[in-house]
């Protein structure tokens, strides 16, 4: 890695870091700027590298990742006031990595027949989720919420499969994956957090593997 890039990676961990004590701090004051900062940084990061390389053009299907990263960045603003709408956002931005990751691998030659099975396991999770959020309901406390996070849920679970497709078929992403791997596996945790218990410690896992994977995400394009 390049010496601005090590010194974005430290700076942006070390005001992660400090958003695991803003998140939980109960001052929207502290939290808020702290967030956003953290949206901003990997979305800037990533539109400096995207605009800067020869690699990267408007026209060419990678735009579909940068306006992932835009409605992820949004999605981290509008989660703060609004739950709801954040989560739109974020719904718009599985389906943009979703598509980017399927457009990669059709681009190395994966054909579908190699990775379809992941749509299977994501299949076999959403009934899984549709199980256990009917069985157990005084757990999970979804109530009208329920249909909204199985569509949510849909999608992110969809995006953590094409990064498991991104590891086994495009080694050279490898951060591209295990950052989408890592997304998926932050909003279990939120769902858990959101709808079953609430405490500082699973929130920071939340941000810790959300904030982790994206990082990871961008750091893709230059590594």
């Amino acid at each position: 890695m390049t010496v601005p890039v090590i010194i974005f990676t430290v700076v942006y961990s070390l005001v992660l870091v400090s958003y695991f004590y803003t998140e939980t701090s109960g001052k929207m004051y502290l939290r808020a700027p702290n967030k956003i900062l953290l949206a901003l940084m990997f979305f800037v990061f990533a539109s400096i590298v995207f605009t800067s390389s020869n690699k990267y053009t408007i026209t060419s299907y990678h735009t579909i990742f940068m306006a992932g990263l835009f409605l992820a960045m949004l999605g981290d603003i509008f989660l703060l006031f609004d739950f709801n709408r954040g989560g739109d956002f974020f719904l718009a931005c599985n389906v943009c990595f979703i598509i980017y990751e399927i457009s990669v691998l059709s681009d190395k030659g994966i054909t579908f027949d190699k990775y379809f099975w992941l749509f299977i396991v994501a299949l076999a999770l959403l009934t899984l989720y549709y199980f256990l959020f009917t069985r157990f309901k005084n757990v999970f406390k979804l109530d009208k919420m329920m249909y909204p996070m199985l569509f949510y849920l849909a999608s992110i679970t969809t995006h953590g499969m094409m990064g498991i497709a991104i590891i086994i078929f495009v080694p050279e992403l490898l951060l591209l994956g295990l950052g989408s791997l890592l997304f998926f596996l932050s909003d279990v945790v939120l769902t858990l957090d959101r709808f079953v218990f609430k405490n500082n410690w699973s929130l920071r896992a939340n941000s810790a593997l959300y904030f982790t994977g994206l990082l990871l995400m961008v750091l893709s394009m230059v590594v």
